[in-house]
């Protein structure tokens, strides 16, 4: 709180703002949701490039599309574009993408970027997009994913997509900012910011941010659970609390950020004390984390046609576990789970077009961990599982963008990444051809994988199991965009890949282990629809269609539709907007289990009273509609964990 307080005064005292370039909004007024392929995205190469001319399907989400609708949490951003979906199992939230969303793997095949840094750790290899997230979502500028495998740029984890946050600057935020939250399950937010640009060029943003979220007073453990005789307190444990510091500072080429952000999830525990009963215990569980990192990184030309970037970085992360547990009514006893992780990462890389008809990309990546560690142990006992460890990675890749005429550019890259698994190459290829200015059409081939995780390994090795091998992925795409005015927009995409060795758990003689499955093949559909009508309403209207198999078996938690419809409408002035959005998840089958189709709304109204004043209510699942969703391990009645009801909050938000 200590720091919040620094910053609310920082905030009442920072009058000046000088005058900065225009918003990303104001480049990108086009009126459509999704900006117009002509904007610039640096995600799918690592170089700034017109959205029509990246070798892959970028989609794109600004700051205002993400207060516009509401959006609390990056999931929540990301489930909102097509062939995305998110889960939540009480103390994550998982990513799943084109089909595959296997409960419990942390996320480990979406490579997940802050301003370009990697946020996948070395531990678990995860960056998990709800509140676990470090970054405040009212500091994102705008969001980039794109989708299919990137592992000829990125590498590891860079499996089903890539997805870079590029957070907020001087010119975006001008000023001082500051916003409160409250809702329901006894949920308030605390945000205060402040931006300047200096008359040296020079600019800075410092933030931070504080959430806590009660839960509601009647948990979904306590539909098919009772309170212990003897139990003390209030049983309905579900609550969170989250901190968040963001700052950044840039002068010319150089750029300065630093991130740090702490975590607690409390859950009650829970005791079956007869076949048909189960009790709800003294003591509760625990899930801290922590998360910070630092990164420089410095770009600049020479000869006007050679761009060259560096970046080096330093991350930690920890996570404490604490789960009591009972043998019977009396005798409670405590697991606990240590995870640190400490890294190094650098990348140097050059874009040259001396050559005509040519862009080309040179560049390698390294990273040291210092520290991968994981414990596993229960107080008092001696046993436990402990392994320590220290690694390296490096990589060279390549890409070259071939214009052959006006309509017709040519793309071919590749990455050789050597890990402790051995060396692995990934190629991509892509042909790009508009014969339009209205018209893209993009054919895609790429490959890519991803390493057993370091938790995976000690699992298994824990365990007497082999380590796994890597996941391989390789993906054919055909895009295609057409505009039927400046104000209808219609994109679509079909996929098919192929997937060896994915890694799966599995329960094994002495416990849990990660063991490679059959081949994984699938085939979807992707689509958008997006139109502005002359009074100030916009509309978009998203659907994925795929099958993913398993030995011809429909893989589990793999939704074969999923919609998205959203709209907003401009009231009483264009200073007043509600905004809607509607989704649908189609029946899927879980382990031991199966889940409903699910139709789910949210709703947001969007005021400015002045120029420094704002408020919002939205309301997350408004028809209070009761679902579930799959969770990686057995939750006492079933593979799956019920989700919140009706979900309301008012945000005032003020500048100054």
């Amino acid at each position: 709180m200590k720091n919040l307080f620094i910053l609310f005064l920082a905030f009442y005292v920072n009058h000046a703002l000088a005058d900065g370039d225009p918003s990303l909004e104001d480049l990108l007024d086009t009126g459509l949701l999704n900006p117009s392929r002509n904007v610039d995205a640096s995600t799918a190469s690592k170089f700034s490039q017109r959205i029509q001319n990246a070798p892959s399907a970028v989609r794109v989400l600004s700051h205002d599309d993400i207060a516009e609708y509401g959006y609390r949490t990056l999931g929540e951003i990301l489930r909102s574009l097509p062939g995305l979906d998110t889960s939540y199992d009480y103390v994550n939230t998982f990513l799943g993408a084109r089909g595959v969303a296997i409960p419990g793997d942390y996320n480990t095949r979406v490579l997940i970027l802050i301003d370009g840094i990697r946020l996948n750790n070395n531990v678990f290899d995860s960056a998990l997009v709800g509140n676990e997230f470090p970054l405040d979502v009212d500091l994102i500028d705008r969001v980039e994913y794109a989708a299919g495998p990137g592992s000829a740029i990125y590498g590891n984890n860079a499996f089903f997509g890539v997805v870079n946050i590029l957070t907020r600057g001087a010119s975006s935020l001008r000023g001082a900012e500051a916003s409160l939250e409250y809702g329901s399950f006894n949920t308030h937010k605390l945000r205060a910011s402040v931006a300047k640009r200096l008359d040296n060029g020079a600019e800075y943003l410092l933030s931070a941010s504080q959430f806590y979220r009660g839960g509601p007073s009647t948990t979904a453990y306590m539909d098919y659970s009772v309170v212990a005789p003897d139990f003390k307190g209030s049983a309905a444990i579900d609550y969170e609390i989250n901190n968040n510091i963001f700052a950044k500072f840039s002068i010319g080429g150089l750029q300065l950020t630093g991130v740090f952000s702490n975590r607690e999830k409390g859950n009650p525990v829970l005791m079956n004390f007869t076949n048909d009963q189960l009790l709800i215990m003294n003591g509760k569980s625990v899930a801290s984390s922590q998360h910070a990192f630092v990164g420089m990184s410095y770009e600049f030309s020479l000869f006007n046609d050679w761009n060259f970037q560096t970046r080096l970085n330093y991350h930690e992360e920890e996570y404490q576990g604490s789960n009591p547990f009972y043998f019977d009514p009396t005798s409670m006893f405590i697991a606990k789970e240590d995870a640190i992780g400490r890294w190094w990462d650098g990348e140097f890389q050059v874009v040259n077009n001396r050559l005509e008809g040519h862009k080309i990309l040179l560049g390698a990546e390294g990273r040291l961990n210092v520290e991968q560690s994981w414990r596993s142990y229960i107080e008092g006992w001696d046993s436990q599982v402990n392994r320590q460890q220290s690694s390296q990675r490096f990589a060279a890749f390549t890409q070259d963008e071939i214009s052959i005429n006006d309509q017709l550019t040519f793309i071919a890259g590749a990455r050789l990444d050597h890990t402790e698994f051995g060396s692995n190459i990934n190629p991509r290829l892509g042909l790009i051809w508009n014969p339009q200015d209205k018209t893209n059409f993009k054919l895609l081939y790429g490959s890519a994988f991803r390493n057993p995780n370091f938790f995976e390994q000690t699992q298994n090795e824990a365990n007497f199991f082999h380590v796994a091998n890597a996941e391989k992925i390789n993906t054919i795409e055909l895009a295609a965009e057409y505009y039927f005015s400046p104000s209808t927009k219609f994109n679509s995409s079909l996929y098919h890949y192929r997937m060896s060795d994915l890694i799966g758990q599995a329960n094994y003689e002495t416990g849990l282990v990660y063991l490679n499955l059959e081949e994984i093949k699938s085939i979807g559909w992707e689509t958008e629809l997006e139109q502005r009508f002359k009074n100030g309403l916009q509309a978009k209207l998203a659907y994925s269609l795929q099958r993913t198999t398993i030995a011809g078996h429909e893989v589990f938690n793999s939704p074969r539709h999923m919609l998205n419809f959203k709209f907003s409408v401009p009231l009483f002035d264009s200073h007043w907007k509600l905004a809607s959005e509607l989704r649908y998840l189609s029946g899927r089958e879980i382990f031991f289990g199966h889940l409903d189709p699910q139709w789910l709304g949210d709703m947001s109204l969007n005021g400015e009273l002045n120029k420094n004043f704002s408020i919002s209510l939205t309301a997350h699942n408004i028809g209070d509609v009761s679902y579930r969703e799959a969770t990686r391990i057995a939750n006492y009645d079933s593979f799956s964990a019920k989700q919140d009801g009706r979900d309301i909050r008012l945000k005032l938000n003020v500048r100054y």
